[in-house]
């Protein structure tokens, strides 16, 4: 008989049994992958390289001229921080078994947790870069307060950091902001108290967008943790250089009856912008 509805492969029923499935499995904890969008990006995808070198300009400074009198020369001696892309990656191997009695829908599942665990280390090798940064805000073993947060923004208007800002903070300097907000009096809102909308949400403060990521590095033997606000875009004191975007491929290993799913990504991540025009490191009580 033609047509059955049966858990063959690639029938209705393996489909509509993969879909039930799906939608019972509980996501893993994956954060979030917010950081590439926010600092400095180069693109060599279309180059003959794997190295960028990120140029500074050296701050000039103008200087009274007396008439009559020749006027000095000023060098204009710029440094550089070369970052290099390498390879990072994950491999899972799905047996044919596994495949035949789990009725997840093939091994696309499987490729996409793949995905989010590269993304994860993506951000992770980036926000650790956070520690190169010359001026930090925060007390170690201290909670983050409203004054920590306004303090790193006073560090990079004093750097003259070009706006828009952006804060990553992790949950729990979130946390600890949002309660210190809630028990202040409330006068930079203009009423006797934050509107509940805005401690919830979260999206900004003062100007300055605030993104979540339980990326940011555990420091000072895990006493703390270390998020940043820094300039967005190609004024970021952060960079990532991306060779080869993420890229799945499947292997097929006929004599283990087995699928390899391996996920790789060829880039590099550097603080190329120590000054405080480039970051602000945010170091605060560990959760």
């Amino acid at each position: 008989m033609a047509n059955e509805v049966s858990t063959a492969v690639g029938s209705a029923g393996e489909l509509v049994a993969a879909e039930i499935v799906s939608r019972l499995i509980i996501d893993a904890a994956y954060a979030e992958a917010v950081v590439p969008p926010l600092v400095r990006v180069a693109d060599i995808s279309d180059s003959a390289t794997l190295t960028v070198d990120f140029p500074k300009w050296p701050l000039l400074t103008a200087t009274d001229l007396v008439e009559g009198t020749d006027a000095s020369n000023s060098a204009v001696n710029t440094t550089s921080v070369p970052v290099t892309a390498d390879e990072a990656g994950i491999m899972i191997t799905v047996t044919d078994m596994l495949l035949e009695g789990s009725g997840v829908g093939g091994l696309e599942p499987y490729a996409r947790e793949l995905g989010k665990a590269l993304g994860n280390k993506i951000d992770t090798d980036i926000l650790a870069k956070t520690a190169n940064f010359t001026s930090s805000v925060g007390v170690s073993g201290a909670n983050m307060t409203e004054a920590d947060f306004l303090q790193a923004i006073y560090l990079l208007e004093s750097g003259n950091a070009t706006g828009p800002y952006a804060a990553v903070l992790h949950p729990i300097q979130i946390h600890d902001l949002r309660v210190a907000l809630a028990t202040s009096t409330g006068a930079i809102w203009g009423g006797p108290s934050a509107p509940a909308s805005e401690l919830g949400a979260f999206a900004n403060l003062y100007g300055v967008d605030v993104y979540r990521s339980t990326n940011c590095a555990s420091v000072n033997i895990n006493a703390d943790r270390q998020g940043v606000m820094m300039p967005v875009g190609n004024q970021c004191g952060l960079a990532y250089v991306l060779k080869v975007g993420a890229r799945t491929e499947f292997q097929r290993d006929a004599s283990l009856r087995a699928t390899e799913i391996v996920v790789t990504a060829i880039y590099g991540d550097e603080c190329v912008n120590t000054a405080s025009n480039g970051g602000v490191a945010i170091i605060t009580d560990h959760e």
